[in-house]
């Protein structure tokens, strides 16, 4: 009956875009930094089919312009459009009300730093009823006061702190989650929080920067945030964790394996590439060892993930080595690979790739 309903929504949805008026992309100018913005009149047809797909998909309510990450996601568009897919079904699709998400955005674009994510979601935030006390706590990186939140914002804040952090929910945190939000609703919190961390690996690689027209004060509070230390990255959970059964949602896990379908071909990445990218991300959510490898690609995904961002050498020798393309496919596979961690985690399991 669940999965009949989000069905319906999703039909209804599509019935109301189809009657409204295309936005024109043709003069659309994108912005980037270490990926260059490119202009309409430069792209190829899968590029500027791709661009069309998100400035007229369910997210053009927020996104007209193609900002964020498609700009970098254009080098790779059959993958890319793969990867706004799953946006749109992630976001749409996941039962959560946009106040419940964007506690779980907020969350990981704070954990990343990333900038131009925290700049764009806290204002939604605030639009969507969340409390300028609960944003600034984010922001500081501080516990806000959980008891004055309404009690399911405080559930997905703390579902999320618990997998950006610890890498794993506890038994607790759990129980008491999948009481609050139901089980359908506790996935969703946990994949949003893992696909904006994706988002932030993508932007912050760009360096994205803000609008021009950005307003100053929103801008200023964007530029604020301190980054993280690396020992502030990860504690150790407090509370035992145990397996317990997946949670399915048949619309999501869809998205999710199309985006791994699309990156997962040696034409898309070097099979040693993504072998690298696997490793990396699954040796940090099992808070294992790193690999004694000087492979490029291990050695720039070590370093997003272990710092949240990339030196300019490690940049542009894997932009040398794979292409612009191959490394934009490098870290699409990441963030399909930490997307398949984060559930995996919710799960009580180490993460397998």
């Amino acid at each position: 009956m669940l999965a009949r309903g989000v069905t319906a929504v999703i039909a209804i949805a599509a019935a109301v875009a189809s009657f409204a008026q295309p936005l024109p992309i043709e003069d659309l100018q994108l912005r980037g930094d270490r990926f260059r913005g490119l202009h309409y009149c430069e792209m190829s047809e899968e590029q500027r089919a791709l661009l069309y797909n998100v400035v007229n998909s369910a997210r053009a309510v927020t996104n007209t312009t193609g900002n964020g990450p498609f700009n970098t996601l254009l080098r790779s568009p059959r993958v890319g459009e793969q990867s706004q897919q799953l946006g749109n079904a992630i976001r749409f699709s996941s039962g959560l009300s946009g106040r419940l998400r964007e506690v779980a955005t907020l969350m990981a674009g704070r954990a990343w730093t990333s900038t131009y994510e925290w700049y764009a979601h806290a204002r939604y935030a605030l639009d969507e009823g969340i409390d300028e006390a609960v944003v600034d706590a984010i922001a500081a990186n501080r516990v806000p006061d959980l008891k004055a939140m309404p009690v399911e914002d405080a559930m997905v804040w703390r579902v999320a702190d618990e997998l950006l952090y610890t890498r794993r929910v506890t038994d607790a945190t759990y129980d008491e989650a999948l009481s609050v939000l139901g089980d359908r609703r506790l996935l969703s919190a946990a994949t949003i929080a893992a696909y904006y961390e994706y988002v932030s690996m993508l932007l912050n690689v760009d360096r994205y920067p803000l609008p021009a027209d950005a307003p100053p004060q929103a801008a200023a509070a964007a530029h604020a945030l301190e980054v993280l230390a690396a020992e502030a990255l990860y504690r150790k959970p407090r509370g035992a964790v145990t397996q317990r059964p997946m949670i399915a949602n048949a619309d999501t896990a869809r998205a999710i394996a199309a985006l791994g379908a699309s990156v997962e071909r040696d034409e898309e990445l070097p099979r040693a590439a993504r072998d690298a990218a696997r490793s990396a991300v699954s040796r940090q959510w099992n808070r294992t060892a790193s690999d004694a490898s000087d492979a490029i690609a291990y050695r720039f995904a070590t370093e997003l993930l272990d710092t949240r961002f990339v030196s300019d050498g490690t940049f542009a020798a894997a932009r040398d080595e794979l292409g612009e393309r191959g490394l934009v496919n490098l870290m699409v596979l990441m963030g399909y690979s930490n997307i398949r961690c984060a559930q995996q985690a919710l799960a009580g399991s180490a993460c397998t790739l």
